[in-house]
């Protein structure tokens, strides 16, 4: 049976500490709090993880495996993603996409492209969830700023069952300091928290009533 999380788990994805997206993810797990639920706030930089060798050995493996399983860190963060119970992705927007350590992350995550096109029983037993972002951007214009980092991450996410809401946008925010700064961008960042908090006590219980899961 699945073992579920009981807590929202946010993944902190800039590669420097301390910044508008790190703020933001600090505020999203305020928003859960005061919500009356549990966030964890996970930053990827902490992680090592090595970059996808395209060598397609998950595709011909019985369970989806990846050849760098034991070498690196990414599995652990994987296995976080598929316990939680709701997501929240806290990033910033470097050249209209995510960070580079972060879209490394990504790109392992094809064993569970092909364990789903397999239809692999361990991956399909995880409940269906909804996930949600913030991105934050430096720039105070650009119509499709937001564009390749959300369609990467509903892309990456649909593997898991995690369906992303439409992202939280912040423009402008480039100076350390300029998201705090700015009352409506918290007053959002904090709902964020608590529409996540309300989604992952919803999925949690459904996946219980089905007998898909278990909570933790």
């Amino acid at each position: 049976m699945v073992e579920l999380d009981t807590s929202v788990l946010i993944l902190a994805c800039s590669h420097r500490a301390g910044g508008n997206s790190d703020a933001a993810a600090e505020l999203v797990e305020r928003g859960v709090r005061e919500a009356g639920g549990a966030a964890r706030v996970v930053a990827v930089r902490d992680y090592s993880v090595q970059a996808c060798l395209a060598c397609r050995a998950c595709a011909k493996d019985r369970e989806s495996a990846c050849v760098l399983r034991k070498k690196d860190q990414a599995e652990e963060l994987f296995a976080l993603l598929l316990a939680a119970p709701g997501v929240v992705v806290c990033s910033p927007i470097y050249f209209y996409a995510l960070p580079s350590l972060c879209k490394t992350w990504i790109d392992r995550s094809q064993r569970f492209w092909e364990a789903r096109r397999k239809h692999d029983a361990w991956l399909l037993a995880y409940p269906e969830r909804r996930a949600f972002a913030c991105l934050v951007g430096g720039q105070p214009a650009g119509q499709k700023l937001f564009e390749g980092a959300r369609l990467t991450l509903k892309y990456f996410l649909v593997n898991f069952g995690i369906t992303l809401a439409e992202p939280l946008c912040l423009r402008g925010k480039d100076a350390v300091g300029d998201l705090l700064a700015d009352q409506e961008a918290v007053s959002l960042a904090l709902a964020l928290g608590r529409e996540a908090w309300a989604e992952a006590r919803g999925a949690a219980g459904a996946a219980v009533q089905a007998g898909r899961g278990e909570l933790k």
